[in-house]
């Protein structure tokens, strides 16, 4: 019989379909009627005795094969959602598929499969987690209004007053930082009449009012949470606490050398906690996607940060002593291990101060590959890191879509709309793949 796939045309022995009888084709061949075979395919030409279905003409060889060998291959670039309609369609039974994938070393499966497992935590997960804490509201008193500001505070583009907190909040941010790098010009430094520097009284309001509505922010948000018990455990709460902390335990160190004259070494502690406001800067992953994609990509990512760091320690290594070996006696900036180990890491991270330079032939060679190898070295881990940086940054754009668009009302009505599909075929997939490494 010939078979027309969606264009794809291939005639067939009635033997080989007779083999497996209960799928869609085998059946074809015990109908006596028009109107029976169009039951089973979507359009019948009498005259060529061709049977046209219109399905995917790409999954059609896999059919094919499981007909001539009696096993149904399924590689592991396939959609298997996808693939287990196909053959359902089919009247295939599940039970005949082999499935055969990419295939890797033990221990670099290992590998990845371990690094996958700890950083891919699926969207539809964190979007459950997102309405498993919005719905604790439901149970609290003034529950939907705390919800709502609980929206507003931790979405920013939730809602108008959500986008203007946030361009508040990145406002003060940005002005906290403005003025702390002002102050280090010598045009706006004020001494007493002890010869003490002082904080520009300007600034000093800027500052106040700084604090004000960092502190603010954090009282409001620690207010309306779902969980106190596990507010602080958000790495951007713990921001928010940092970027507040110095200035208090500053406030607090000045009144004890007041009251203490003895204690006056404790103003150098001050006068580091002032330096850590740079710190704020952090606030700002709260209202961008990229930063708080950086985030959780380092966090994942440390075994390639820790191979990143292992080649650059075994690269300084080498190029510091035989540049140490060559240029001792001739350059005094190489003449120590120790020296030769702050030259080589500027040449191997292709910074290259200049301070310190090889000026004999094999020490100019020695530099050159040492770049070369420094460039290698950087290169290598690099493309795990931005793999890992364009999937965080995928699940975060649809956590936050997923945010912006729910609609709670008077409490949680309706399940939350997802990709069910996406979500299956993300769970079958890994599960064949963990059956067939076992």
């Amino acid at each position: 019989i010939s078979i027309n796939v969606g264009g794809f045309k291939k005639k067939m022995r009635s033997n080989t379909l007779l083999r497996f009888p209960e799928t869609r084709l085998g059946k074809l061949l015990s109908c006596h009627s028009k109107e029976s075979i169009l039951e089973l395919c979507d359009d019948y030409d009498d005259t060529k005795n061709e049977f046209y279905f219109d399905r995917n003409p790409e999954l059609f060889p896999y059919v094919l094969h499981f007909y001539n060998t009696g096993k149904l291959h399924v590689m592991g670039e396939l959609c298997v959602f996808s693939f287990s309609q196909e053959i359902e369609y089919w009247g295939i039974n599940e039970f005949f598929i082999d499935y055969h994938g990419r295939k890797m070393e033990p221990d670099q499966e290992k590998w990845e499969d371990q690094s996958d497992q700890e950083s891919t935590t699926s969207s539809f997960d964190e979007i459950l987690a997102f309405y498993n804490d919005a719905s604790k509201f439901d149970k609290q008193p003034f529950g939907n209004i705390r919800r709502q500001l609980w929206l507003a505070l931790d979405n920013p583009g939730y809602s108008v007053l959500s986008r203007i907190f946030s361009v508040l909040s990145i406002v003060v941010v940005l002005g906290s930082i403005v003025t702390m790098c002002l102050n280090s010009l010598p045009d706006f430094q004020i001494v007493d009449s002890n010869g003490n520097p002082e904080e520009d009284p300007r600034f000093e309001i800027v500052e106040h009012f700084g604090i004000a509505w960092f502190t603010f922010e954090l009282v409001a948000r620690f207010a309306v949470a779902p969980d106190f018990l596990k507010f602080f455990k958000h790495a951007l709460n713990l921001i928010d606490l940092m970027s507040i902390l110095p200035f208090y335990i500053t406030l607090i160190v000045n009144l004890v050398v007041e009251s203490s004259p003895t204690l006056a070494n404790l103003g150098r502690v001050a006068q580091v906690l002032r330096l850590m406001r740079i710190f704020r800067i952090l606030k700002l992953a709260r209202h961008s996607t990229g930063l708080r994609s950086l985030g959780a990509t380092l966090k994942y990512s440390y075994r390639e940060v820790g191979l990143l760091l292992l080649y650059l320690s075994v690269g300084i290594s080498i190029f510091s002593v035989v540049a140490y070996t060559i240029e001792k006696e001739e350059n005094e900036g190489l003449a120590t291990i120790p020296a030769c180990w702050w030259w080589a890491t500027v040449s191997m991270t292709t910074v290259g101060y200049g301070d310190v330079v090889p000026g004999s032939t094999a020490g100019k060679l020695t530099a050159s590959a040492c770049i070369l190898a420094g460039i290698l070295v950087v290169v290598l881990p690099i493309t795990l890191i931005f793999n890992k940086f364009s999937h965080f940054y995928r699940r975060q754009k649809q956590l936050e879509s997923a945010m912006r668009s729910c609609d709670f009302g008077d409490g949680m009505k309706e399940v939350p709309s997802v990709n069910l599909r996406d979500y299956y075929a993300y769970k079958v997939k890994s599960l064949m793949a963990s059956l067939t490494n076992m």
